[in-house]
């Protein structure tokens, strides 16, 4: 099986929410700044029933700091992955990093305010991996990262209709003197040789208005069993 700290190497991307609240508006009262009306804009194609399903979790989540700029996801255009294993549709303006790595392929877009992300990670799978075991090491990676960061929780995995299993997690963030809860939804799963992370993050009071365009962003993803990993 793979070792934990192969995955800890693709959430090396996920570990850089602690930038989240890096773009913020300048410091003055709350009061002064208002929260614009629209916060996300949705793909305007029809919408297909979810395989996978971004949770949002605003019974935990106060309002966040009125200073920290709302997310917004103007449409979604496809990415496809050079050597051709995969391909997304990732939010529009949202410009892709690839991290390498030998025999894995890390790939990683942030919004324009860094308040929001998007990462895939594929790498190669021994024959014996199971589902469990895929699950307990994205919950043991998620608990050594970040489970001593204030706030931290980590919620039970939910088998999703895709086979694909979904771990939602949090924790508190700090800078500037403005603290936002952060939030992430991983999905893990296996596709023949290949297993597949894919996860969306931002500021949990922003999340229920990307939840639609995140969901047509996790459910966009396609991998190509028959390429080998570069």
């Amino acid at each position: 099986m793979r070792k934990t700290n192969s995955i800890a190497a693709a959430f090396g991307a996920i570990a850089i929410l602690g930038t989240l609240l890096g773009s913020c508006t300048p410091d003055k009262k709350a009061s002064d700044t208002p929260a614009s009306p629209n916060a996300s804009s949705a793909s305007s194609a029809p919408k297909t029933p979810d395989a996978k399903s971004v949770a949002t979790k605003t019974e935990s989540a106060a309002p966040s700091d009125a200073r920290i700029i709302k997310v917004k996801i103007d449409g979604l255009e496809t990415y496809k992955h050079p050597s051709g294993l995969f391909q997304i549709d990732a939010p529009k303006g949202w410009k892709p990093t690839e991290n390498k790595k030998p025999n894995e392929v890390i790939v990683l877009w942030f919004d324009p305010t860094k308040n929001a992300l998007l990462t895939v990670d594929v790498f190669k799978a021994p024959a014996e991996t199971t589902p469990e075991q895929l699950t307990t090491l994205l919950e043991t990676f998620l608990k050594s990262t970040f489970g001593t960061r204030p706030g931290f929780a980590l919620e039970k995995p939910v088998k999703q209709k895709d086979g694909s299993i979904q771990i939602v997690w949090g924790y508190d963030e700090s800078i500037k003197n403005i603290t936002a809860k952060v939030q992430g939804n991983s999905f893990i799963s296996r596709n023949g040789d290949k297993v597949s992370l894919i996860t969306t993050g931002g500021v949990a009071d922003q999340i229920p208005a990307l939840k639609e365009s995140f969901d047509r962003v996790v459910n966009s993803y396609k991998v190509d069993p028959a390429v080998a990993i570069p």
